[in-house]
């Protein structure tokens, strides 16, 4: 393919799992960030947190750090779209993300999905001043 594209990808975070599949963890389009799903993969060892509160604190910390690798925080996220497993888990969810994020609040769509072993996984949409 040629010619040139309007955004760029981030470079991974060595803190963050790398992509598994054929997309870029974080592409910078203008002062936007968008984020592709991150899950509960802790990038150190591999292995997944047990329990929903656990794997929603470990994918949040993943997006923390795809985030600081576009120069960008918690703070600049302005949407987030989570899935759960089992969307019975909400509660608990809610209780782990808002342990992280303070208001005001991004805006959040929460969906029930298979996730392939995963309890929880969650992308993002920020914004970062340039």
């Amino acid at each position: 393919m040629t010619g040139s594209r309007a955004w760029q990808p981030v470079q991974p975070a060595a803190d963050a799992p790398p992509p598994a599949g054929a997309y870029s963890s974080a592409i910078l389009a203008g002062d936007l960030i968008f984020v592709s799903g991150q899950v509960p993969r802790d990038p150190r060892t591999g292995e997944l947190p047990d329990g929903v509160v656990a794997q929603t604190r470990q994918v949040l910390e993943n997006l923390r750090a795809v985030l600081a690798a576009a120069g960008a925080s918690l703070d600049d996220v302005v949407s987030i779209t989570a899935y759960l497993a089992h969307i019975g888990d909400w509660e608990e969810f809610n209780a782990a993300y808002r342990d992280v994020f303070r208001p005001p609040y991004p805006t959040r769509t929460t969906v029930g999905a298979h996730l392939h072993g995963f309890l929880v996984e969650i992308s993002a949409v920020a914004r970062v001043a340039r």
